[in-house]
């Protein structure tokens, strides 16, 4: 006899599906970009990873900071541009999604929490593996798969997505007591002190200071500190301290307001050879070369806008 026919299978059911990518993007963008705007048949959401921005969404205005996320639904028009002050790092998601749940995100705006963000840093590294499109890209109009691909990594983009959605529509539930106490008790523990270590060395980007000094002044031990970043970051304490000296040196350059020199002392960087060294190490690119990058951004929203105004005065 089969015994198969003695089991009866649940169809699992499905709250998101999505059944379509179409821009999957990473922007650092200057202190005075403006994007015009646009308007599309499938919905987008804009997180702002650094920085503050200023959305328009269908004839509301707003400003996003730092941890905040928006979704414009499909036929909704959008657009945004710096403060003009603080330049920006922005994800940006286009996809396909029917499911009536996408109904919750109309209009909303949220402030998402670590593990959302660790999914967006997944689905931004996926996409890298998956496409060999400029994620940096304004222009980019359609995703070209590499030929050599990561196994599964599309698949991966679709669950990360997925799950994300669904977080967010949980954020407002009380977390389940089957964690266990004791371990949710570390575990919060660990992020406090994360979150003052790292509260520490941004007060301090500027200034010049030793493990040991970190450690007597946060009342932790060098051990204890390794641990819990690198259990969080995959660096070192300092390791990451350096990483956070080149993003902000990455910001300053977005601004505008410093040269290359003047953004080295201002950081605290041992001499203007030593800060392009560890930039290029870090980024992949010289000062310069990023400061070109950034420039050609702003030079292509420019030229956006002012073909978009050139085209609307030919329709009045």
């Amino acid at each position: 006899m089969d015994s198969s026919t003695l089991y009866f299978p649940v169809q699992l059911n499905e709250s998101f599906s999505i059944e379509k990518i179409y821009t999957i993007h990473y922007f650092e963008y200057s202190r005075d970009f403006h994007f015009a705007g646009e308007s599309h048949n499938f919905w987008e959401l804009l997180y702002v990873d650094m920085g503050v921005v200023e959305v328009l969404a269908g004839e509301t205005r707003h400003t996003l900071f730092k941890g905040d996320i928006i979704f414009h639904e499909p036929g909704e028009f959008h657009s945004l541009w710096a403060n003009g002050r603080t330049a920006p790092n922005l994800v940006v998601l286009s996809f396909e999604c029917t499911n009536p749940s996408m109904a919750w995100f109309a209009g909303k705006i949220l402030r998402i929490k670590e593990a959302e963000r660790n999914l967006l840093g997944r689905i931004v590294y996926e996409a890298q593996q998956a496409f060999d499109s400029p994620l940096e890209d304004p222009g980019l109009k359609a995703l070209n798969r590499r030929e050599q691909q990561s196994f599964g990594c599309e698949q991966l983009i679709k669950i990360y997505m997925e799950e994300f959605l669904i977080r967010l529509m949980r954020q407002d539930v009380t977390v389940s007591v089957a964690q266990g106490l004791e371990n949710t008790i570390e575990k919060k523990s660990r992020e406090t002190v994360f979150n003052k270590v790292v509260n520490y060395l941004m007060d301090n980007l500027g200034h010049q200071f030793s493990m040991d000094e970190l450690c007597r002044d946060v009342g932790y031990s060098r051990s204890y500190l390794h641990n819990v970043f690198k259990k969080r970051t995959g660096h070192s304490v300092m390791e990451y301290y350096k990483r956070l000296k080149i993003e902000k040196a990455k910001q300053l350059i977005r601004e505008g307001a410093d040269n290359f020199t003047q953004i080295s002392y201002k950081l605290d960087f041992s001499s203007l050879q030593y800060f392009s060294r560890l930039f290029k190490k870090i980024t992949g690119m010289t000062p310069g070369a990023y400061a070109s990058s950034v420039k050609l951004k702003s030079e292509y929203y420019a030229d956006t806008e002012v073909a978009d105004t050139e085209q609307h005065s030919e329709h009045l």
